[in-house]
């Protein structure tokens, strides 16, 4: 072919360089279109620097050439170029257009995932390290938000399971892990209160949170129509609960009506009068310090904090508490045992009084019979008086922390907002005024307030009780273009979900607003998975609406009797299992009046 061409330069030597170039393209072309009709072919691609360099022997400069002919086996080069078929006419190709084809691209390897390789060499250490405890270096989300940065919106590290660790945050990725989820799903427990309950206390489950499968279903199905039917009977109770905060409120101010750095304290004491009216139907005087059972009270209150507190330090870093007791895991256990004692004396209480009287399951709940407290009605239930106990701790040291944190997030947003609080005030003055005479809530009033309702889901967006939802996969799923495995353990960072600027206008901006009217607010078809403060689907908080109600009195009656200020540092959240301020809640209540 080469030989060929050269040929062709040497009889052109004596022609013009224009009359050169048409008849140089002009052969080469009908040469090609020659030989695309035998049987055996091969393309040989026409190198320009040989052109080129042949040319160079000759007086004239030869324009590169760039151009793909076919050779044959069949007909040697030469004759080729020289029969009768090359010397036809020649036609000019014409331009085909192909239709562009698709091509599927296969899911990649989940071990092509990124991920932080340093990870790696903790491996064999990594079941005596927590799960959430690894996730919370310098105690909050920021390191997450590193790593999403880093290697991208899919994060892959080695975890206590047998598989590895999958991190997400992108809502339409988390969508994909519910909707797979099985009727039972499976999500991450406390390790400490486990061994505690199965080691050192010898319970036959390690409790609610932690329970699994058919017996997390079991409970459920148990409890949940007793719940709701408590939630609507006790708002009445419960709002007489949040008029004694409000007087306590007043007691404790200082002559600026701040109430003292500790006021945390003080929530946490509502938390459990609200705890104990609804359980036991009690009033304990957790907010009366002149009350024949404060000291039991501060006790209780005591116990609650130190259980909280050590819980979290024993499930970060190294768990040695898995060989001998440290003396965190002895004060976790000493708090726990206090707690256990309560709730076990009114079990016992109850037991004796449903034995005294003829209540049984089959028989229907009559007007009276439906104020009964949550206790007896799980009893009526027939549910194993020791799953009430652990179930009634969980309550204690997640539930109620969870709502206390909660509401203090929220006092603290609206003290921030002086915008946002006057509107919510006057939402409050003016559905009070039509549903009730004497400034106490009830489910109407509660119904009619938008705002207030969407004053709590911002809060909760922006500072949710859980950062992280946890799932164990019951199948393998395609995230990403990667293939998840079935058993592969995923932590969803729904915090950081819900704070990123694709998902939320503003994102770092208090705005209650965009709850009001969502369709304006919505950026994706996921929406609803960008903001997820208390789970999805089956494993989804048994308490949300119980935590609402309790939020939505005590804020109501605060906004209503004072004007909420915040005068000192921003306040952050710190991850000790639930998220809590990491500063003192120094508050001035003002009165309206």
């Amino acid at each position: 072919m080469i030989r060929c061409l050269m040929q062709s330069i040497l009889v052109a030597r004596d022609l013009s360089l224009q009359t050169y170039k048409k008849c140089l393209y002009r052969s080469t072309m009908k040469l090609a279109d020659t030989l695309t009709n035998t049987e055996e072919r091969k393309c040989v691609p026409l190198n320009s620097n040989d052109v080129i360099a042949a040319s160079m022997t000759q007086s004239h400069v030869i324009p590169t050439v760039n151009a793909t002919v076919t050779s044959t086996q069949t007909m040697p080069l030469l004759e080729t170029a020289k029969s009768e078929t090359a010397m036809e006419s020649f036609k000019i190709p014409t331009s085909k257009v192909v239709p562009r084809v698709r091509i599927e691209k296969a899911p990649l390897p989940f071990e092509e995932i990124p991920g932080p390789m340093i990870l790696k060499l903790w491996e064999k250490y990594w079941r005596y390290v927590p799960l959430l405890g690894r996730l919370s270096w310098n105690r909050n989300i920021t390191p997450i938000k590193y790593l999403f940065d880093e290697y991208g919106c899919i994060v892959r590290i080695n975890g206590p399971l047998v598989n590895d660790i999958i991190m997400i945050h992108r809502p339409e990725h988390i969508a994909e892990v519910f909707k797979q989820e099985s009727e039972s799903p499976i999500r991450s427990g406390i390790d400490i209160l486990q061994h505690y309950r199965l080691n050192h206390h010898k319970y036959r489950s390690a409790g609610a949170f932690s329970l699994q499968d058919l017996e997390w279903l079991e409970v459920k199905k148990k409890i949940n129509q007793p719940l709701h039917e408590t939630i609507s009977d006790y708002i009445g109770k419960l709002d007489s609960v949040c008029d004694e905060l409000t007087n306590r409120i007043r007691n404790i101010r200082n002559r600026q009506d701040e109430v003292p750095a500790n006021f945390h304290r003080e929530l946490t004491a509502w938390g459990m009068e609200c705890f104990y009216m609804t359980m036991f139907n009690k009033h304990f005087g957790f907010l009366d310090s002149t009350s024949k059972s404060a000291s039991e009270a501060t006790k209780i209150i005591n116990a609650l904090i130190t259980a909280h507190t050590y819980m979290s330090r024993c499930e970060t870093g190294f768990q040695v508490w898995r060989f001998f007791e440290t003396p965190f895991a002895k004060k976790l256990y000493a708090a726990c045992d206090v707690l256990d004692e309560v709730i076990g004396k009114y079990i016992r209480q109850t037991q004796n009084k449903l034995q005294t009287s003829s209540l049984s399951k089959q028989e229907k709940f009559t007007n009276e019979e439906r104020n009964l407290p949550l206790l007896e009605k799980m009893m009526i239930q027939r549910i194993h008086p020791n799953d009430i106990s652990i179930l009634l701790m969980d309550t204690i040291i997640l539930g109620v922390q969870a709502v206390i944190n909660c509401e203090a997030f929220l006092l603290y947003f609206l003290a921030k907002n002086p915008r946002v609080q006057k509107r919510l005030y006057n939402e409050i003055i003016s559905v009070s005024s039509k549903t009730s005479k004497e400034c106490t809530q009830t489910k109407e009033s509660l119904e009619n307030m938008p705002y207030l309702k969407a004053c709590i889901k911002e809060s909760l967006r922006l500072r949710p009780a859980f950062p992280y939802l946890t799932r164990l996969l019951s199948s393998a799923i395609s995230l990403h273009g990667y293939t998840i495995p079935k058993g592969t353990f995923v932590i969803m960072a729904s915090q950081i979900t819900s704070q990123r600027e694709e998902h939320f206008e503003d994102p770092e901006k208090y705005q209650p607003e965009r709850w009001l009217n969502q369709d304006e607010y919505a950026y994706n078809d996921y929406q609803e998975y960008s903001c997820l403060p208390f789970g999805y689907g089956v494993r989804s908080c048994l308490g949300r609406n119980m935590a609402e109600i309790q939020m939505m009195l005590l804020t109501a009656k605060l906004v209503q009797e004072f004007t909420i200020e915040y005068d000192y540092a921003e306040i952050q959240s710190r991850f000790l299992m639930i998220n809590v301020p990491n500063k003192s809640l120094r508050f001035r209540f003002v009165d309206r009046n």
